[in-house]
């Protein structure tokens, strides 16, 4: 859908749905003066549109095609042929077939967003209006980032709700622009949303937490790599503007780590103790915004093992890859090629990193009962021609606690947009980037592998040397980060903003043939799947073909 009829849709029917007062007919005859009512003393039509707002937010877990996006990087391969979200793991997407939508999607939000702002001040209560108001461009703010890191500068339509009669001709405001915009809306609204601790009524709304924590990771994209003078040589003057700033800017770090540290700085958000409490406890103390969702089997039923019987079937259509296992280190903190790791490669899953049994089912990981069998011809590897992992893994994340258990019960499953943890990376990453690895980078590491379980050691130092460079620092927070963070949708904006993507995703990726001989198992590192990543052209999406066709103002990105 192009800018235009994204802009002009009737959309006060994509506003309300649910509400008492809206069962009264259908919804089609719905008009602005009927959601926003200056008698409708409660301004319950106008909290339903609220409401619906959030609906525009990532809904995470299998959302392309029945995949998750981290088949599209380095951390997993779709278990399933001729999926859709192939085209961005073989970089064969293109201006008019990409499986993610964003520009759509992310447009229609902000619509949505501008027509509440523009109508809701009638709603008689005043109170109320100033947090839902915030909420509304905190969101919008939200919508603008997500089509920021997908496809540089945007259109910045401002509070502005378009006709049917208009002809819309917007041209791209640059990168710098559009940073600055997400960045002073935060600021604008972070006092007039809700302060913590957020009321139970209220939970999964924009808190001031949620605005900190889109200021930080806006600015910390900001100063990363891709956009902060790393924009392709052979893009256009105007093509430089927009898809990032002309020339590097070491204090971008550090505004990135100020803004991080704000956030942390409230005290308000503390680790889980736990570590996959995070995502299976509605609320709980680390998670700053979630989309949320009903309790579901879905996330288990998809995903998990395919050899158990009805109440835990499974369709595995996640393959983590070697890859990914190999970046959990062990319970004492060592990368497992580290001298002092311990690890051995008869028993490739002992002693490691306790995330790794948090994330990832390996071969004779306890669930439904019994244990996982991923061997040749085990089970959940049964060989034939069947659905079936083929690295030899599943993915376990997100899961409720069933190693016991005989069969899934619906569970929580929100997924989470921001949580503390992230933050503490992106103020590692920052201060790190702008100062070295000064005491603080280490805290943040250490707070992270503590909570995960890892040895604190001799030195209290949970296995991170204390002589580590500015370079030798990076490479561990972004391990970690892919540790910490593994199918948050994180990592496949990471390799992009890093721009290390044309390394990491141009290469075989690689599983675990397990062969069982009479109950000794043996472990072969093979390679399972491929993956290809164009540069420079991947680094961004093409602006929809739709869209410069209708707007010839709109600039496409390089390589496009």
């Amino acid at each position: 859908m192009h800018l235009k009829n994204i802009i002009i849709v009737s959309a006060v029917v994509l506003l309300v749905a649910g509400c008492k007062k809206m069962n009264n007919g259908p919804q089609e005859f719905y008009t602005e003066e009927y959601v926003f009512d200056p008698l409708d003393k409660n301004g319950l039509a106008a909290q339903q549109a609220l409401a619906n707002l959030y609906t525009s937010m990532p809904t995470g877990f299998n959302r392309i095609g029945g995949d998750v996006l981290e088949t599209a990087t380095d951390d997993a391969i779709p278990s399933r042929n001729g999926t859709t979200i192939q085209l961005l793991i073989n970089s064969n997407i293109t201006n008019s077939n990409n499986p993610e939508a964003a520009w759509t999607k992310n447009y229609e939000g902000i619509r949505k967003a501008n027509l509440f702002l523009r109508n809701v001040d009638v709603v008689p209560k005043p109170a109320e209006v100033i947090i839902w108001k915030a909420e509304a461009r905190f969101l919008r703010a939200y919508f603008y980032f997500e089509l920021l890191k997908r496809y540089g500068g945007v259109p910045i339509v401002g509070d502005t709700v378009f006709s049917t009669t208009d002809r819309i001709q917007l041209k791209r405001n640059t990168f710098e622009q559009c940073v600055n915009y997400i960045v002073a809306e935060c600021d604008a609204v972070k006092g007039m949303l809700r302060a913590e601790p957020i009321a139970s009524n209220d939970f999964g709304k924009a808190s001031r937490g949620a605005a900190l924590a889109l200021k930080a990771r806006t600015l910390l994209y900001a100063a990363s790599p891709l956009y902060n003078g790393g924009v392709p040589a052979g893009a256009s003057g105007e093509q430089r503007e927009l898809m990032g700033y002309a020339a590097y800017d070491v204090e971008r770090w550090n505004k990135a780590a100020i803004a991080a540290n704000d956030l942390l700085a409230l005290n308000v958000y503390p680790l889980e103790t736990a570590y996959n409490n995070v995502f299976i406890h509605r609320r709980n103390n680390e998670v700053i915004l979630s989309y949320l969702r009903g309790t579901t089997t879905d996330v288990e039923t998809n995903n998990g093992p395919v050899g158990y019987s009805e109440g835990g079937t499974g369709y595995g259509q996640t393959s983590p890859t070697q890859d990914l296992v190999n970046a959990f280190g062990m319970n004492n903190g060592k990368f497992i090629d580290e001298a002092g790791s311990n690890y051995n490669p008869a028993a490739p899953y002992t002693n490691r990193d306790p995330r790794l049994a948090l994330t990832v089912f390996t071969n004779g990981a306890q669930w439904l009962n019994r244990a996982v069998q991923t061997y040749e011809g085990g089970l959940d590897k049964p060989g034939f021609n069947a659905q079936q992992t083929r690295t030899g893994y599943y993915m376990r994340k997100f899961m409720g606690n069933f190693s016991t258990a005989t069969a899934y019960t619906a569970q929580n499953h929100n997924f989470v947009l921001f949580r503390s943890a992230e933050v503490m990376l992106n103020y590692a990453e920052a201060l790190n980037e702008y100062s070295g690895p000064v005491q603080f980078v280490y805290n943040q590491l250490i707070n992270l592998r503590k909570r995960a379980g890892i040895a604190a050691g001799a030195d209290a130092r949970y296995g991170l040397s204390a002589t580590l460079s500015k370079d030798s620092m990076r490479i561990v927070i972004q391990n970690e980060r892919r540790v910490e963070m593994a199918f948050e949708e994180q990592r496949y904006w990471d390799l992009r903003r890093w721009k290390t993507a044309e390394q990491e995703l141009n290469k075989n990726l690689g599983g675990m043939k397990i062969t069982n001989n009479n109950g000794v198992f043996t472990y072969q590192p093979v390679t399972a799947g491929a993956i290809v990543f164009t540069a420079p052209k991947m680094y961004f999406y093409p602006i929809p073909h739709d869209e410069i066709t209708k707007n010839p103002l709109l600039i496409q990105n390089y390589g496009w």
